[in-house]
């Protein structure tokens, strides 16, 4: 295993099983599934348990749906007469379901719901859903580094954000941080460092400007035809979704070598490598 790296339980607050939070585009598809229901629609009821909706329901109710965007992983619901904007983070548990005039019954756990004549639109069990004006929610985000699935991809901002990162911080702690790129989550990250041939404990420190960008430039590649698909592939073949991402124990489908797993960064995430493909 690279040096660093632990095979033991993972660390206290980790999930089990390997299971990657929602990812930029987890998001682009959400924004698709609430498309219908929502854009240019005009807001007939408001509820869920988010106490921000609950404090901007009457302001929200018979408004119209304005635009739906994405940055990262992050989604955003624009209405438009009173310019608010509902930001939406889904976390691990956090979902979006599109029911019919009826809301979703999901043991109160409905953070928000909008009802329009199309339908009804709602996340369930997100940890963020919060409502304010759309230039505040927006300076908020404007910590995030380029979206990694932007139409116009920022590439000199994410250059300035790459060349001045942290050298003792693991690639793994690289690609993960939003700062430096926006939208990037655990299988994706796996599965650029096997294609770029990384140790996932290697230090950035060990990698050239140039090297560096390649992993952003990786990362969009492999995003960007999954970005409106139902089913996440980074292989390109029909017979496998996944070059390392959860198949520990596994042989590579490079050399036979038996993937490993272990956890790397800070904090300790689960990580799928080869040892012999990954320098």
């Amino acid at each position: 295993a690279p040096s660093g790296v632990t095979v033991s339980s993972p660390p206290l607050g980790a999930w089990r099983g390997g299971a990657a939070m929602p990812e930029g585009d987890s998001y682009t598809r959400a924004a698709d599934r609430l498309t219908p229901v929502l854009w240019r629609q005009v807001i007939d009821a408001v509820g869920g348990t988010a106490p921000d909706v609950r404090r901007h329901a009457d302001r929200l109710t018979g408004d119209t749906v304005a635009g739906i965007r994405t940055i990262g992983k992050h989604l955003l619901i624009d209405v438009a007469a009173s310019g608010l904007t509902i930001h939406i983070h889904l976390g691990m548990p956090g979902r979006v379901l599109i029911s019919g005039p009826t809301p979703p019954r999901e043991n109160g756990r409905v953070r928000m719901a909008l009802r329009t004549k199309a339908g009804v639109a709602a996340v369930v069990a997100a940890p963020t859903v919060e409502v304010d004006r759309r230039q505040v929610i927006d300076h908020s985000l404007r910590r995030l580094g380029p979206d990694v699935l932007g139409e116009n991809f920022d590439l000199d901002r994410f250059r300035e954000r790459a060349e001045r990162y942290r050298g003792d911080r693991t690639v793994s702690d690289f690609l993960l941080d939003q700062r430096v790129l926006a939208g990037v989550g655990n299988e994706y990250k796996a599965e650029v460092l096997f294609l770029e041939g990384i140790a996932p404990d290697r230090a950035v420190a060990d990698l050239d400007l140039d090297e560096r960008l390649a992993l952003g430039r990786r990362a969009r590649r492999l995003m960007l035809p999954n970005a409106h698909r139902p089913i996440r592939s980074t292989t390109g073949r029909a017979d496998a979704t996944a070059w390392v991402y959860q198949r520990g124990g596994r042989p590579c489908r490079r050399c036979r070598t038996a993937i490993r797993r272990g956890w790397v960064g800070e904090p300790p995430r689960l990580t799928f490598w080869c040892p012999t493909c990954q320098t």
